[in-house]
């Protein structure tokens, strides 16, 4: 009888702690970007060279890099990416990095915060992406949605309507 006792202490002890685990991730707040800006580079740019997505921190909290994920979204195409797993050694997202079945982002190619072992997203620091603009799947006047995601409460950090231009 003891025994059950204690065994059922136990699991109690250790469901708990689970939960108020959980529960104090999902209350973590979401830090504060008061202004960001996006902008579309033709030119060589953020490390990933023509066709490259920028989005810019203006002020506001600093943000660890690996607290970013990254969703990218062509509405006029119904397209969407989402760039996870940050940041990345290189320039370039691995696999487990990068969910685009629709091809938005060339070589997987990203600059910036994200990239290089990354650096605190700060005013006036970026996050670069090269989109797939010359491929074909990102055509000039095309919009493009880009959303910074706070991964650990999943809060949108920023969030930006860009629109493709020529080169």
């Amino acid at each position: 009888m003891a025994l059950m006792v204690s065994i059922t202490v136990l699991l109690a002890a250790v469901v708990g702690g689970y939960a108020m685990s959980a529960a104090a991730d999902a209350g973590r707040p979401i830090p504060t970007v008061a202004r960001s800006t996006g902008s579309f580079e033709t030119g060589p740019s953020g490390g990933c060279g023509d066709n490259t997505i920028l989005v810019r921190h203006e002020g506001g909290e600093r943000i660890a890099p690996e607290d970013i994920e990254v969703a990218v979204r062509l509405p006029d195409a119904d397209a969407e990416a989402r760039l996870v797993d940050l940041p990345v050694s290189g320039t370039a997202l691995g696999p487990s990095a990068v969910s685009d079945p629709d091809n938005i982002v060339y070589d997987y190619c990203v600059g910036g915060v994200i990239a290089d072992g990354g650096r605190p997203w700060t005013a006036g620091r970026a996050i670069a992406f090269q989109v797939n603009a010359g491929g074909g799947t990102v055509a000039p006047g095309d919009r493009i949605e880009v959303s910074v995601v706070h991964e650990p409460s999943g809060g949108i950090l920023a969030a930006v309507t860009i629109t493709a231009r020529p080169e």
